[in-house]
């Protein structure tokens, strides 16, 4: 029976004090339990102190805990052994467990809190060491004997002692190991727990001091006949005791690798929506991405003004082929820099593609949005600095206004990319803001586009011949086909017109090998009806020129008409021949090396370099009508005539004067040595009829204007 108070009871001169000792390998594994059970609480810091788990956590802990304190004391006490007969009573052995589980849920509490005073967990502390006191002192009277138990004063109150600081060492840290990961925190929360096992043993151990048993003189001592007994339940006990630990310590570290695993997914899923809402060279929102925080933005919390702004850099494929797309990608990265530098916090931008730009800018008053534009576009004129150099770059900008000209991201969208078309078409380097008349022209360019992708795929366009003439004017020697379009609504519309949109839309090249393929069919019939002496030149665009296949094209199509390759002249531009004067260069070789001959047309009106005529395949020179128009009335005009004429025959090359339509142009050509003549004065383009008609009468040796 356990004796208070603690000082030796009336008649110790006639009891008998029992020498007792202690098991050596049931003492080694109740300071392993110790260890385990501080390890649980040191793994179980962090666990407790998440709000999706935390009273799962609080018992898991508690019971890991508390069941490893509890079976510490109990093997520590099986480890005990006295020259009697000792046996513990099972309902208060339980209850003292009962007590180490609720003082560990109290720990569990306590630990689970983001941030504790000194004070509060000094008082923690006191109430959890008292408790640990309680769970051993309760599991102390569980044992029943004939010896009674008499305890030592000051051991006694510093087993207490130490029961409360090992309950602060633990809260300490608990603290401290919060929150660390890696194998050094490990470690250190296996020191730590190793240190925290020996205070739990030594509060135990040295509460065990303090127990003193003593019977009296004439007791017959009852020694158990052996103690393995103890030692079997003992260990047993032990081991169930780490199983339980192990089994906290393993869902612990279960839950860890579901973090750790979850949180790699977490970072992937960042990793993912990174790579689907930035492009990943500017950093700045994609595409898609801009357009659905557009949608958003205007849903739910939709500005009183704002501007969007779709913004292009002009011929920025030509930085890409002659530097590299590393250095044009160094210069998107600083193109987007400097918008965002002219935008608002709150403003989006995205790089939509390629090399273009969209900007939402919040609370921009529509009198300003133009003044926002030209900022942006100012700082792109400015020089860049790149590893290669230093680079000057303009862009283009449409832009349309939110809510004056469309209420949803989808028509914004919309409305200014209509306004950067048209923009670009006006001569880029500038901005425009949207219009219904832009709308409007719009979709009048998609309507013509439409119409004429279906009248060139179903022969619905015509081809007209205008005559070209010896330079005495009495003999047509070549003629110059001239694709028409009769619309079957709006009547004749003007080659510059759909010439322009087929180029702008990719298909030129397509349109110029139906013109040569049916301008070469024609031909074969004249010559078939009496006119064989007849030369043809068609024209050639610049993007057509630059096609890879151009020269099997023409040599195809002129022996499907079984025409010989010296009947046909290449005519081209001085802006075509400019566009890529390399690959130009390299293309007509081959047309020329295939018996052709090349024409420069409109020759006066672009760079008119003389070293450029030096270094092409070039036969003749075409006069622009724009020099002859003023003939005879411009005496500039004329001296610019007469000195092309004579810097063409300096280099053997013949010279095609256009736009001659009165008497006194051709009397001037003629005597400056024009070799061909070309105009209104000799006839109009015509349709394949009625040129031969014309060219059966005879007219054009009359020398007046057919109209």
């Amino acid at each position: 029976m356990l004796s208070l108070p603690f000082f030796s009871p009336p008649g110790a001169d006639q009891m008998a004090l029992l020498n007792c000792s202690h098991d050596p390998l049931l003492v080694l594994f109740s300071y392993l339990i110790a260890s385990a059970a501080g390890f649980t609480a040191l793994n179980m810091a962090e666990r407790v102190s998440r709000e999706n788990s935390r009273e799962l956590w609080r018992w898991v802990g508690a019971w890991a805990l508390g069941g490893g304190i509890w079976a510490m004391h109990f093997v520590a006490m099986l480890a005990f052994s006295a020259p009697l007969a000792l046996s513990y009573d099972t309902g208060i052995t339980l209850f003292s467990l009962l007590i180490a589980i609720a003082v560990s849920y109290v720990v569990m509490r306590v630990i689970g809190h983001d941030r504790l005073r000194l004070w509060q967990t000094v008082v923690a502390a006191i109430v959890a060491g008292c408790g640990i006191a309680t769970m051993h002192y309760t599991g102390m009277a569980a044992i029943r004997s004939a010896a009674t138990q008499h305890y030592d004063p000051s051991l006694f109150v510093l087993s207490i002692l130490i029961a409360i600081a090992a309950s602060l060492a633990a809260l300490l840290l608990a603290g401290y190991f919060r929150g660390q990961h890696g194998n050094r925190a490990n470690w250190l929360r296996l020191l730590a727990s190793l240190i925290m096992g020996g205070a739990i043993a030594s509060m135990h151990f040295t509460g065990m001091a303090a127990l003193t048993l003593a019977v009296p003189l004439n007791h017959p001592l009852q020694i158990a006949a052996s103690q393995d007994g103890h030692q079997l339940l003992g260990t047993t006990i032990a081991l169930i005791a780490l199983l339980i630990i192990l089994i906290g310590v393993l869902a612990g570290w279960a839950d860890q690798r579901l973090r750790q695993e979850r949180g790699q997914l977490r970072h992937l899923t960042e990793q993912l929506d990174t790579l689907t809402h930035y492009d990943g060279l500017t950093g700045l929102l994609n595409g898609q991405a801009f357009s659905q925080m557009l949608n958003t933005t205007l849903a739910t919390s939709p500005p009183h003004g704002a501007t969007l702004l779709f913004i292009d850099l002009d011929n920025f494929k030509r930085i890409n082929d002659s530097l590299g797309h590393g250095r044009g990608d160094e210069l998107l990265q600083q193109v987007g820099q400097r918008i965002r530098s002219v935008l608002g916090r709150e403003d989006l931008l995205a790089r939509f593609s390629g090399d273009e730009f969209c900007a939402f800018a919040l609370n921009v008053p529509l009198q300003n949005s133009g003044q926002l534009a030209e900022l942006i576009l100012t700082q792109i004129r400015q020089p860049f600095s790149l590893e290669s150099g230093q680079l000057s770059l303009t862009a283009s900008i449409g832009m349309s206004r939110y809510p004056q000209d469309a209420t949803n991201a989808s028509q914004l969208l919309k409305q200014a990319g209509i306004a950067l078309g048209h923009c670009k078409r006006q001569g880029r380097n500038q901005n425009l803001g949207f219009s219904t008349q832009l709308e409007q022209d719009a979709q009048q360019e998609l309507n013509l586009e439409q119409s004429l992708r279906l009248a060139l795929h179903s022969d619905r366009l015509e081809v007209h011949y205008q005559p070209i003439l010896a330079g005495n004017g009495e003999q047509v020697v070549a003629l110059e086909a001239l694709v028409r379009w009769q619309h079957t609504e709006l009547g004749s519309i003007s080659p510059e017109r759909f010439v322009k949109i087929a180029e702008q839309h990719g298909f030129i090249h397509e349109l110029d090998i139906w013109v040569l393929k049916r301008a070469c069919s024609d031909l074969k019939w004249l010559q078939n009806n009496g006119h064989r002496h007849l030369h043809l030149g068609v024209n050639c665009s610049a993007l057509s020129l630059l096609q890879p296949h151009l020269v099997k094209a023409i040599q195809i199509e002129l022996q499907r008409a079984d025409l010989p390759l010296s009947s046909l002249t290449l005519e081209v531009t001085e802006n075509a021949l400019m566009h890529d004067l390399g690959a130009a260069q390299a293309q007509l070789d081959k047309v020329r090396a295939m018996g052709m001959t090349i024409s420069i047309d409109d020759f006066g009106t672009g760079y008119s370099s003389l070293q450029y005529l030096s270094r092409l395949p070039v036969d003749s020179l075409k006069i622009d009508r724009s020099f002859i128009r003023e003939i005879p009335g411009s005496s500039s005009n004329m001296a610019i005539t007469s000195a092309i004429i004579a810097m063409a025959h300096k280099l053997n090359l013949r010279v095609v004067a256009e736009g001659v339509e009165n008497i006194e142009q051709m009397r001037f050509l003629q005597e400056q040595q024009c070799d061909l003549l070309q105009g209104y004065l000799f006839s109009k383009p015509l349709p394949l009829n009625q040129l031969h008609t014309w060219l059966g009468s005879g007219h054009y040796r009359q020398r007046y204007v057919s109209v």
